[in-house]
């Protein structure tokens, strides 16, 4: 016999209100079952919102981590070209040849004075001229030609002139060494 039989028995509450009773009870039941539905819903949505912000979050740490890569290559690049140039540089002393190039921006024309076989080497492409970048101003340097095909493979902006039409000059062409 539960609690309800023994109220009912003793008097202390009609048959009525007994049953007004055992509807509130089944109605907060009901009401207890449809939120813990709608808690299982949340649940759900919250751990969706967690997926997908563990999922954002990914995303950007592999985007920065693709953009640092990518940034450390292109300095990688430009140190590459600089240290060709400076590694392979002709050094040589002003000759009463002069040679015309463009500037390292395009606009000008800028001129040389090299000794007559540099500036015949520069003619038939077995020299370049190129610019190092990286400093307040340019620095204008003369490399052969395997170095400036390096160097024109990973910056070709750092080539001012490279003449790669001519390769072995016509021997009526070439200087009188005598």
């Amino acid at each position: 016999m539960n609690l309800r039989d023994q109220f009912l028995k003793a008097g202390i509450v009609s048959k009525k209100d007994a049953e007004a009773a055992a509807r509130d009870v089944r109605k907060g039941q009901k009401v207890q079952q449809g939120n813990q539905e709608a808690k299982r819903v949340l649940e759900q949505r919250e751990a969706a919102a967690r997926v997908a912000e563990l999922a954002a979050k990914e995303t950007e740490r592999l985007a920065r981590r693709k953009e640092a890569e990518e940034r450390a290559r292109r300095e990688t690049v430009l140190w590459q070209g600089r240290q060709i140039l400076r590694a392979h540089r002709v050094r040589y002393r002003a000759g009463p040849q002069r040679f015309y190039h463009r500037s390292p921006d395009g606009k000008e024309a800028w001129k040389l004075y090299l000794p007559e076989r540099l500036a015949e080497d520069l003619r038939r492409g077995r020299g370049a001229v190129a610019w190092i970048d990286g400093g307040t101003e340019p620095e204008i340097v003369l490399v052969d030609a395997e170095s400036a095909a390096r160097v024109a493979e990973i910056r070709p902006e750092l080539i001012l002139f490279w003449n790669r039409g001519l390769s072995d000059p016509d021997p009526a062409e070439q200087l009188y060494e005598g």
